[in-house]
């Protein structure tokens, strides 16, 4: 018996490149898509994912579930010993400059992901291919599978190679628009032109999180700057990223 074959949906560039892929018969069918609901992701996403990519993969007979994140993880924000170990990759000022591990997208989409693959009947005794969406433009974000029934596979890079220049030009092939960054509206990694794009209420939840962090570890800053969210004086031009921006592989 085959293995199911199971796409992992960001909602970013690379996702909605692989839905236009699909649709344009380059990239083999998956037998479902599935995307996790976070509860934080900046406000176009979801009106994105509703309005082309689960349309399109609908209207082939691949169905597509959005899987609640609350449902299926076992941590928020803090997870580890009495609860002291911040899951998201903020910026530390103590004992150096540096930046924090980043266990968010392990807890909040990986293991979400592989609990509910492992209550589908009969998934787990066929085994699960998931679908991670990483261009070739970021293959070192490709990862070793972490288990024998559910292994990653990267269409991106394995099926038909191809950055996010051509993720793009296939989006644009369907007439679709271009879809925004998929990321958490708190997100450490994303820069200065990221942060000046939430709305109001994003990022007055995002400095309230900031402010919440410091009654707990009092070195720790959502921003680089490592002063109070609320306090930094957005630059939205284009900058590097010195501390390598996201590692997990897992939202894109």
């Amino acid at each position: 018996m085959s293995r199911v074959q199971l796409w992992s949906c960001g909602g970013g560039r690379q996702s909605a490149g692989i839905a236009a892929l699909i649709a344009q018969g380059r990239l083999p069918r998956p037998d479902h898509v599935c995307m996790v609901r976070l509860e934080w992701e900046v406000a176009p996403v979801w009106p994105y994912v509703d309005a082309y990519i689960r349309p399109a993969m609908e209207a082939l007979g691949i169905p597509f579930t959005a899987i609640d994140r609350a449902e299926y993880a076992t941590v928020d924000f803090w997870s580890g010993c009495n609860d002291g170990t911040l899951l998201i990759p903020a910026y530390t000022n103590y004992p150096s400059v540096s930046k924090l591990p980043e266990f968010c997208s392990n807890e909040w989409k990986q293991r979400v992901c592989s609990r509910w693959a492992a209550l589908q009947p009969g998934w787990k005794q066929r085994g699960v291919d998931v679908w991670l969406g990483i261009s070739h433009d970021e293959k070192r974000r490709r990862r070793a599978p972490s288990m024998r029934w559910l292994q990653q596979v990267y269409p991106l890079l394995d099926i038909i190679p191809m950055h996010i220049s051509g993720c793009l030009a296939a989006i644009e092939k369907m007439g679709w628009p271009e879809p925004s960054h998929s990321h958490c509206s708190h997100c450490p990694n994303q820069p200065d032109s990221q942060w000046a794009q939430l709305t109001p209420d994003e990022w007055d939840q995002a400095c309230k999180l900031d402010e919440h962090i410091r009654t707990i570890n009092p070195n720790v800053y959502l921003h680089k700057q490592m002063i109070p969210l609320r306090m930094v004086k957005l630059d939205p031009r284009p900058e590097e990223d010195f501390f390598g921006g996201c590692q997990s592989g897992m939202c894109f």
